[in-house]
């Protein structure tokens, strides 16, 4: 039985460096595969809190582990580390040093609260089982930093249990989380089909090409789509492009179409992208055509884990307050922490980091966000307190 402790008095006490450590890394943001200083940064960070580091996973991501007080499972606990091509107007003194450059998604936060984690537990090694491992992405979605990361074999040496990612989002405001089971963010699949005719003799009608053929797809796909979706499952499907070439008479043709997929449910997922590939082969090919279908981009939906997200609940709720645990929500953008989740069942937590009364109100990917500092403990405390509980309370592999 592992022994319970009130990480509340020591958490207060790193505030000062939680905020030092987000505003280091707010002034220096960096864009995806190129965050070496935060990265160099985290690194050091890790190390002096006696942790083991590994830089350079997936070009410049950054894991640290810590182990606990004897066997058990392995967590993941994630942040972000990118920043974006987007001038700063915040104003404020430790705003971005770099011109055109801001960490107008809060991941500069999202990482000083989880290596703020790192500094917690290290400090509490005799106090859960297990291993937890923190990680710190490069290029979130859509810049492929966690299929780099993966591609370099990481999750093959940790063989994680479990996973938990946090964000900051406004508008919840400090003090508030969205901390829910099921469905939270959309899949993102970015398909290529390309549509020839390399003879120039397709032969389902006269004057048909391989344009003309591009045109009769769309109509199908957007036709399937919307008949295998139903109403009520909150299916996307746009044509973001359809260009063509050729179709002189008798002679070769080509035309490409771009589309987007996004879907909550991944059964309906995969059932949604074999049927596109499936009427689409039907149709090209029943002309005469010839027809290839590429993923350009594919990022599962992101579904919060029931046993995983209720433990964090509970975690929460005495520190924040159930009444403030937020539920309910879908959001239409994707997370490319889905993929860790696929390996490692989780959670992803959305922390509230506005302050009306203080005037941080901007949006997330605005020059003029920020957050409201005060976030910071409330999302290390949550954390932290959910790493022992989900270690301690899962049973042993």
């Amino acid at each position: 039985m592992t022994p319970t402790v009130d990480l509340g008095p020591e958490i207060s006490e790193l505030k000062p460096s939680m905020i030092s450590l987000r505003r280091t890394l707010h002034q220096h943001p960096e864009l995806a595969f190129e965050e070496t200083f935060t990265a160099a940064t985290l690194a050091e960070h890790l190390r002096a809190a006696g942790l083991d580091v590994e830089e350079g996973i997936g070009g410049t991501g950054v894991i640290a582990v810590l182990d606990g007080a004897g066997a058990g499972k392995t967590l993941i606990l994630r942040a972000d580390i990118d920043g974006m091509p987007l001038e700063e107007a915040s104003g404020r003194e430790y705003g971005s040093r770099i011109e055109g450059r801001n960490h107008a998604c809060g991941h500069d936060a999202n990482s000083a609260i989880v290596a703020s984690v790192a500094d917690v537990l290290a400090r509490h090694r005799q106090s859960f089982t297990g291993r937890i491992a923190f990680i710190f992405q490069p290029a979130d979605e859509p810049m492929r930093g966690a299929q780099r990361m993966i591609d370099d074999g990481f999750l093959e040496r940790l063989n994680p249990d479990m996973s938990v990612a946090v964000h900051v989002m406004p508008p919840f405001e400090t003090g508030q989380a969205a901390i829910q089971s099921g469905p939270l963010l959309a899949s993102r699949d970015e398909l290529v089909l390309e549509v020839s005719d390399p003879g120039g003799s397709l032969e389902s009608g006269p004057g048909l090409d391989a344009a003309h053929l591009a045109a009769r797809l769309v109509t199908a796909l957007y036709d399937l789509v919307g008949r295998e979706g139903g109403a009520d499952e909150n299916v996307s499907f746009r044509v973001r492009s359809l260009k063509a070439e050729g179709g002189v008479p008798a002679g070769p043709s080509h035309a490409e179409i771009e589309c987007n997929l996004a879907v909550f449910d991944n059964a309906l997922r995969a059932r949604l992208l074999g049927q596109i590939r499936d009427v689409s082969s039907e149709i090209v090919e029943a002309a005469g055509g010839e027809l290839s279908v590429k993923a350009d981009y594919a990022l599962p939906a992101l579904v919060n884990d029931e046993k995983v997200t209720g433990i964090i609940e509970e975690a929460a709720a005495p520190i924040i307050g159930r009444e403030n645990i937020i539920r309910g929500l879908r959001y239409p953008f994707a997370d490319d922490f889905s993929l860790f989740m696929s390996t490692a069942p989780g959670c992803f937590i959305l922390l509230g980091s506005a302050n009306a009364e203080k005037g941080l109100t901007a949006a997330l990917h605005t020059s003029e966000f920020d957050i409201d500092e005060d976030a910071l403990p409330v999302g290390v405390q949550i954390m932290a307190q959910a790493a022992l509980d989900l270690l301690n309370q899962t049973e042993q592999r």
